[in-house]
């Protein structure tokens, strides 16, 4: 009798490994991808178009001169409220803080394809080539002219994925040389460096930008606050940390707390969008896997800890909590040549309305 209930039960527990899984209720990859390209979309009408005619051609020329180049070109468009710079810098604000919700996404994806890509060197390849294939876009987009000074954001994320591969490489590391050893013995320093130069590089810095507006201090003295801020808040993060860790796991902290630093240091050099702390903020969402949304929270709080205009994007965390882990639709290119097709697309758009291809 027992051996016929044990038959049973074993029955019972290979109907239920073989028998398929409920698929998990939620939105896939793709979906999550859509959604980041319509704000995306959205953000950049704002930044190439409505902010390009507020600063460029309303504030400098005045109502009569805006409205007079407008109705020349296109006499249907124009609207009393875009003679008032009030109201277009508001529209501008809400129209940029929708399109914060776009980046973060982009990290969360960009480290689940560094995740499952089965070949990462043609990865980088293609982050790389529409980096480059995206730059006069971008420029002329944002800039009105071809520069070097702001690079765009696929450098961002090829500097992110590289920081991911050095991260991950010290992770998998079996033996350290002598080197190793010495990061190890001043990785405090390195935190505390770490912490001093991202918070002074941060447009607006939760240390310095509060205790400045207060006191009104200049941007010297308050970017001192902040480096010595963040040199302390990291330090005490990385000692409380690694207190009770073992020495090689420190040693992986301490190196791979270095090589971060350095892509942050080559994006901020560079001069990338969203710089080191997008960079940051994609090493942040990779540490925290698999917890998704708390790693995608962590991100959205080290690119609100840069700017304060960067905090609408927490709302992007609705749709990433939903995420089932399912690739989707196949559309790995489109986003590549979405950018910089809707790039040139405003170019163009702002020609046909303000009749200027730059500044």
């Amino acid at each position: 009798m027992e051996e016929q209930i044990q038959q049973n039960e074993v029955q019972e527990v290979s109907a239920a490994e073989t028998a398929p899984k409920k698929e998990k209720f939620g939105i896939t990859g793709s979906t999550l991808k859509i959604i980041a390209i319509i704000s995306m979309f959205i953000d950049h009408f704002g930044a190439s178009i409505v902010e390009f005619y507020l600063y460029n051609i309303l504030q400098p020329n005045g109502t009569d001169y805006s409205k007079a180049l407008i109705c020349s070109r296109v006499p249907w468009l124009w609207m009393e409220w875009m003679g008032d710079p009030e109201k277009v810098q508001n529209l501008d604000i809400t129209i940029r803080s929708i399109g914060r919700l776009a980046f973060p996404i982009f990290c969360f994806l960009l480290v689940e394809g560094f995740l499952h890509t089965h070949n990462m060197k043609k990865y980088l390849v293609r982050l790389g080539i529409f980096a480059l294939v995206s730059d006069l876009p971008f420029d002329m987009a944002f800039f009105g002219e071809i520069t070097l000074k702001h690079q765009n954001v696929f450098f961002t994320l090829f500097i992110a994925v590289l920081a991911l591969i050095a991260a991950d490489h010290v992770k998998k590391q079996e033996s350290f040389n002598g080197f190793h050893k010495f990061v190890d013995r001043i990785g405090f320093l390195i935190a505390g460096a770490f912490g001093a130069y991202a918070c002074i590089t941060s447009m607006g810095s939760i240390f310095g930008y509060i205790i400045g507006a207060i006191f009104e201090l200049d941007d010297l003295i308050s970017n001192v606050i902040s480096g010595v801020a963040g040199f302390i808040a990291c330090l005490i993060i990385y000692l409380v940390k690694t207190k009770k860790y073992e020495a090689e796991k420190k040693m992986r902290i301490s190196v791979g707390l270095l090589y971060v630093f350095g892509f942050f240091t080559l994006a901020e050099l560079l001069c990338t969008d969203y710089g080191g702390w997008g960079v940051l903020a994609v090493v942040v969402m990779w540490l925290a896997r698999p917890a998704w949304i708390n790693g995608f929270n962590a991100g959205v709080l080290a690119l609100t800890i840069m700017s304060f205009g960067e905090a609408t994007a927490f709302i992007s965390a609705l749709p990433v909590e939903l995420y089932n882990g399912k690739r989707g639709l196949k559309m790995k290119y489109f986003f590549y040549a979405f950018y910089p097709a809707h790039l040139a697309l405003y170019v163009l758009l702002r020609y046909v309305i303000l009749g200027v291809w730059g500044i």
